[in-house]
């Protein structure tokens, strides 16, 4: 784009709509429900009759949704929940809605956080999942199972309506990421005088290979549809891409978080906002930001394990496609529960990072340079050199951290760190006096400690602990998570630390 025309852009963004404003609303959504055909060009595919009155007036009035990732807030009038958790919908009102969670909690929740459910019914999870509840009022599921007058609905059709909502999905999901690599990545590559491929990686990651496969992914969707729909076999194209999705998905979702971060931070500027909403305006983009369009990739692998879900419950066992479907259910499960754990797990680095700022004359690198969750913490006796010392021990991934608490000011104060890897543990002996110890030993150094709790219930989950950070250790290896430098470091540039000393201590 010339800068002229850029420019013009820009005049006719701001003469049209405000900056993340209305824009376009004539253009129909394409994620829109109401789009009852898989394509225009599948004109050939029969559908059951629609004529059938699968809803009363009371099933109108209640509209159940189910979460796609936790959801949490500072604000008293937001309300939180847990991924997979039932949400009443009570009110619409754009991309915020309010609603109503099972323990009876009200308050307002971003929109897209939900998938509103194609049937309506309760089904044999929901009955499971009732027993955890407190029984002191009437919840969604039994609210959903009293209404009266609901006629039951028709398998076969449930089956066929939530194949269109996977297809039509699929459809607007590819069309979004198309729409940024032509627009805004694309704009961007020619504008080196904003953006380096350093901005370009931590903003765009890897959609263009993501919008690859998923190009091929629907296009072996369609191609297993039936002539008539519900008896179409859709299993066996989740369950072989599995991999891909594991893959693929993986290096997008950790990256995302640096990329809301870059995005947020260029947008500060008004070169850059301008450059970002005439880009949208160009490719005649929905009136989203760039952060919505760049979220979609981790909303739609959430989105698949809920529609995989409905269609295990509406396919019978006789049906060919009942396995694969069943298959591919579990694995898109496992799949979302992965990214719901890295969204926790980069969420929770801007704690630690909190954390280590009120920790008094900290030393060495920072705690994010290595670590990004805390498993546990306590008080426990450290021994070497002769010396018994009680100190406050952090337990995080591949390090302890240990503070002696400051009498004056109740602060706590920074004495060391054990590297975790390349530290063996082992149980003392009793038989020299010490009970509920062990020894940790740095295995390339040769330097130990022993550690005492005060009780053997302590010891216990300690040990308990230890071994769960190897565990954490060798699963986060296994689906490759990793947080960038760049966002662990963003995140500690916000906090005051001081320059780097040597640090005492084991495994240094």
């Amino acid at each position: 784009m010339d800068n002229m025309h850029w420019w013009l852009v820009c005049l006719k963004g701001f003469r049209s709509t405000k900056i993340y404003g209305k824009g376009n609303t004539g253009d129909k959504d394409e994620l829109s429900d109401d789009n009852e055909s898989v394509s225009s060009s599948d004109s050939h595919v029969s559908y059951i009759e629609d004529d059938q009155d699968t809803t009363s007036t009371t099933l109108k009035s209640m509209i159940v949704g189910e979460a796609l990732w936790d959801h949490s807030s500072l604000r008293k009038d937001h309300l939180e929940f847990k991924a997979g958790d039932l949400i009443e919908v009570l009110q619409q009102n754009g991309k915020w809605w309010k609603g109503r969670t099972d323990s009876g909690k009200l308050g307002w929740f971003p929109a897209d956080s939900i998938r509103l459910r194609v049937s309506q019914e309760a089904d044999d999870q929901d009955s499971k999942r009732e027993l955890k509840l407190a029984p002191r009022r009437m919840t969604i599921l039994q609210r959903m199972n009293t209404m009266s007058g609901k006629p039951k609905l028709n398998p076969d059709w449930v089956r066929q309506k939530v194949i269109e909502e996977i297809i039509n999905y699929e459809e607007g999901y590819v069309k979004n990421l198309r729409d940024v690599i032509e627009g805004p990545l694309k704009e961007a590559r020619l504008r080196n005088d904003l953006f380096d491929e350093t901005k370009i990686d931590r903003l765009f990651s890897n959609i263009e290979e993501l919008y690859q496969f998923q190009v091929k992914f629907v296009e072996e969707l369609k191609k297993r549809l039936h002539s008539v729909v519900y008896k179409s076999q859709i299993g066996d194209t989740f369950t072989e891409n599995h991999d891909k999705f594991v893959d693929i998905y993986s290096r997008y979702c950790n990256n995302h978080s640096s990329a809301l971060a870059e995005y947020t931070l260029l947008n500060q500027h008004m070169v850059y906002a301008i450059f970002f909403e005439s880009c949208r305006l160009l490719k005649d983009m929905e009136s989203i930001p760039l952060d919505g369009y760049l979220l979609k990739p981790v909303q739609r692998i959430c989105q698949y394990q809920l529609q995989l879900k409905e269609l295990v419950k509406y396919t019978s066992q006789s049906h060919p496609d009942f396995t694969a479907v069943g298959e591919a259910e579990s694995i898109m499960r496992r799949v979302a529960s992965t990214v719901n754990e890295r969204k926790r797990r980069i969420e929770n680095i801007k704690k630690l990072a909190k954390w280590q700022s009120t920790i008094e004359d900290w030393r060495g690198e920072d705690i994010l340079v290595k670590s990004s969750i805390m498993l546990h913490s306590g008080s426990l006796y450290k021994i070497s050199a002769g010396n018994k010392q009680l100190r406050r021990f952090f337990l995080f991934d591949r390090q302890l951290v240990y503070c002696r608490k400051l009498l004056a000011s109740g602060k706590l104060q920074y004495k060391g760190r054990i590297s975790l890897d390349r530290c063996k543990i082992e149980e003392v002996d009793s038989e020299l006096g010490i009970t509920h110890g062990w020894r940790m030993e740095n295995t390339v150094k040769h330097k130990w400690v022993v550690l005492l709790s005060k009780k053997a219930s302590d010891k216990d989950r300690w040990m308990s602990a230890f071994k769960e950070e190897r565990t954490q250790i060798e699963d986060d290896k296994a689906n490759n998570f990793t947080i960038s430098q760049h966002l662990r470091a963003r995140r500690m540039s916000k906090l005051c630390t001081k320059p780097p000393k040597n640090i005492p201590g084991l495994g240094n």
